[in-house]
């Protein structure tokens, strides 16, 4: 009985995987991976929301110096998450379902341990790297109130749901993967007004508000686990744990990217909190938390539309199908360029608009529409960087993504952000992002090129034997 329900699990994948249409397989694995990413938005938009609708330009500013912080944990879900994903697709292409079973614990143990051990240590460095990144006397206390919910008390739900995602999304429970992230963010919506307002808790009700919303979200995901172990590859079992035999090299080499990429934002972020505090003030501060928000609304998406196809696009390639990884890649560009063309329009159209969903009036509103209108034409880059390495990830080129993101986020971006904030001030600050970013994914467009002109090359060659 056992054996015969693997059999049909694994048959449903290969046909979901393979068989589909381009467009039904684009829907399938986007929309639910795009609803999980929005629901991660709602997460983090219903606290600035709310904190928003007290007024207090401490507390808001205060979410700003935060978010570096608690995007650490994010950055540590990336790394397991994306590469478990990325490596569990693959083997259930060849058919080894143990060896995806091992990816996936590898993944979910290693990344709790992490965040356990780097919530120890903000403990030992709080107040003073709070100070060194923009907090003051006023906003401080917000500051420790927010993180102690959020990071310390709520770090490791956070860390498993993402990667607990990332590994349904991988065997193609994608419906799974969106409700359990949705949990979360729907619920945090309930609750936040309830913290904040009525019991009076202020941005530490926030921060309580989705530590619970990410246990309830974890709880789900342990729920879907039992009822599906014996069919799924998601598992928890200690027998399973090991890091040898490319298991821990195998999830590194595609997750480190997708990580890199959180952790160098981090750094300008850091840099860029320094430099707002230094050059303006807590209105500008507040301002460019704002527009931090409604930029991560955009960007959530791409970074669904991405996450999505990547399984996808490693299934078909380690089975030898080529030309169904173009069209699929293809389809996914189109995808990428309509919702960016949609942000930019919207953005263009009602930025005050989208700036008084998050402040409803004061200093901070047309700083932070000033802010809003620069730094939008940096989404064109952001989402096809964030497609692109996700394609050279599921192709096994994870080289190129570790040099894009080494060379964009950590030796371009900061530096090119400094010298335009000694140039330029402020305004050198917002511009230095769409530069970068926007090059970086002209440059990405022609190595991707490249390298499928070199497979399809390669597979054309005499007695070339399918890549599996």
């Amino acid at each position: 009985m056992h054996e015969d329900q693997t059999e049909q699990a694994a048959s449903r994948q290969e046909e979901a995987f393979t068989q589909y249409s381009v467009p039904r397989v684009l829907a399938k694995f986007i929309l639910p991976a795009a609803l999980s990413q929005l629901t991660i938005l709602i997460l983090n938009l219903a606290d600035a929301f709310f904190v928003g609708r007290t007024g207090d330009t401490y507390q808001i500013s205060a979410m700003t110096i935060t978010f570096p912080i608690l995007m650490v944990v994010s950055c540590v879900a990336n790394v397991f998450g994306v590469g478990a994903n990325a490596k569990i697709a693959t083997e259930l292409g060849r058919g080894d379902r143990e060896r995806a079973k091992t990816f996936s614990v590898f993944a979910i143990y290693t990344a709790a341990a992490v965040v356990v051990i780097l919530s120890l240590l903000l403990l030992a460095v709080k107040n003073p790297l709070l100070y060194s990144i923009g907090a003051d006397e006023n906003s401080v206390g917000f500051c420790r109130d927010y993180v102690l919910w959020t990071f310390h008390a709520g770090c490791v739900p956070l860390v498993l749901t993402q990667v607990i995602s990332q590994l349904f999304l991988a065997e193609g429970e994608s419906r799974i993967s969106a409700i359990g992230v949705a949990c979360a963010g729907l619920l945090n919506v309930v609750l936040d007004p309830l913290f904040i307002f009525v019991f009076g808790m202020g941005i530490g009700g926030a921060g309580l508000a989705t530590c619970i919303s990410n246990y309830v979200s974890f709880a789900y995901y342990l729920v879907m686990f039992i009822r599906r172990r014996r069919t799924t590859v998601v598992c928890f079992h200690p027998r399973y744990y090991q890091a040898r035999d490319r298991i821990c090299s195998g999830v590194l080499s595609v997750g480190i990217p997708a990580g890199l990429v959180l952790m160098c934002m981090n750094i300008c972020d850091f840099a860029r909190n320094f430099f707002f505090n230094l050059l303006g003030g807590q209105v500008e501060l507040a301002a460019w938390g704002v527009v931090q928000k409604i930029g991560n609304s955009f960007m959530q998406i791409c970074v669904g539309i991405a996450q999505g196809v990547r399984p996808v696009i490693a299934y078909n390639f380690s089975v030898g199908l080529l030309r169904r990884v173009k069209s699929i890649i293809a389809g996914a560009i189109v995808v990428m360029a309509v919702w960016v063309a949609a942000c930019l329009v919207l953005v263009g159209s009602v930025p005050t608009l989208l700036v008084n969903l998050f402040i409803p009036g004061g200093d901070s509103v047309p700083v932070a529409v000033s802010y809003l209108r620069v730094w939008i034409f940096c989404l064109i880059g952001i989402g096809f960087v964030e497609l692109f390495n996700a394609v050279f990830q599921a192709l096994g080129k994870w080289q190129i993504s570790m040099a894009n993101t080494i060379i964009n986020k950590g030796l371009l971006l900061t530096p090119v952000m400094i010298l335009l904030a000694n140039l330029r001030g402020i305004s050198g600050i917002v511009i230095s992002q769409p530069i970068t970013e926007d090059a970086t994914a002209l440059v990405l467009l022609f190595i991707y090129l490249y390298v499928m002109r070199r497979e399809t090359a390669a597979r054309e060659k005499p007695g070339m034997p399918r890549r599996g």
